[in-house]
């Protein structure tokens, strides 16, 4: 029996009526309801029914993609009780569905520190005085240029998702000026500016890490029954207090997808798994997982199941 390593999105996957038909499967639903308490009474309009405009918004946005992770994640496990991981990770917030997954964290606990991460993560961007954002960037090898993205003044690498993508985040006026010098000087490398409130996972957001400290003081964290492997190390981990450490950290630190992707292959894990309206992250890992000639690894499955698709059987 294959073993899996269960996949979480992060924010950028919201979209209008993503849970519409998630709603309609009782699994499901009692998890949705489970989580009305923290994450607020009008979880089911903003799933089903909020105009994209609003849903974009960090609080609501948030708070959507994390009922939809639940609600996907519990109504498969009811499918497939034969179901065994060998971890879970979790892209940038996405990790807070993967800690559940993995048992480290209640459902009405993860509402609650979600609901606070929303709301902190959207003072922030109210607070802002000048428009800011992010950039997607694409380029052969991301690595090899770190160097030149952030020679900017102002701009800084913020999510790194496999071998040639990832997000830079900054001042918008510094991150045109960045596709300016892209195009002046010739880079290969493309870049396209994403209209999102703020530059997720930079240094602007580090004002509300101690709200992000004091919401997890009302949060229990237990080890996790498998290795949730996490973007803000990049690691495998396993121990409590670290993870509330990361969890912390993650508000301002690069998230090192691609690193946690590596590591969970290096642990064991062979076959990744998503389940979502729409998946993403377990897409990019043939982009991810190659050798040294850019072949992916034999040995590794992708597998994406929609909504639809949650009753499908699993490859043995």
């Amino acid at each position: 029996m294959r073993k899996y390593c269960v996949m979480f999105a992060g924010q950028s996957v919201q979209e209008e009526g993503m849970c519409r038909e998630l709603w309609k499967l009782k699994p499901a639903r009692e998890i949705l309801e489970r989580l009305k308490p923290s994450l607020g009474e009008d979880l089911e309009y903003i799933t089903t029914g909020m105009p994209a405009d609003q849903l974009a918004l960090t609080f609501n946005a948030q708070r959507a993609i994390h009922a939809h992770h639940l609600g996907h994640w519990f109504a498969f496990k009811a499918l497939h009780p034969e179901l065994e991981l060998d971890g879970a990770i979790g892209h940038s917030m996405g990790v807070v569905a993967a800690l559940v997954a993995a048992e480290a964290m209640s459902v009405e606990d993860s509402g609650a520190f979600i609901r606070a991460r929303a709301q902190a993560f959207y003072d922030i961007c109210k607070g802002f005085s000048e428009p800011m954002g992010l950039a997607a960037v694409s380029t052969d090898f991301l690595e090899d240029a770190v160097a030149r993205i952030e020679s900017v003044p102002g701009v800084s690498l913020a999510l790194h998702n496999t071998i040639g993508r990832g997000t830079a985040g900054g001042r918008m006026a510094d991150l045109e000026a960045l596709a300016s010098k892209i195009e002046q000087e010739g880079w290969s490398i493309k870049l396209k500016i994403l209209r999102v409130e703020g530059p997720y996972h930079t240094a602007a957001f580090s004002p509300c890490k101690p709200a992000l400290a004091k919401a997890l003081e009302r949060v229990a964290i237990q080890a996790p029954r498998v290795p949730v492997f996490m973007g803000s190390s990049g690691k495998a981990e396993t121990e409590p207090a670290r993870i509330r450490e990361l969890l912390v950290r993650q508000a301002d630190a690069l998230e090192r997808h691609f690193e946690a992707v590596w590591a969970a292959y290096d642990h064991g894990c062979r076959h990744f798994l998503e389940v979502a309206h729409k998946p993403q992250p377990v897409k990019w890992i043939p982009d991810q997982l190659q050798d040294e000639d850019g072949n992916v690894l034999a040995d590794t499955t992708a597998l994406a199941l929609e909504t639809a698709q949650l009753d499908s059987p699993l490859p043995l």
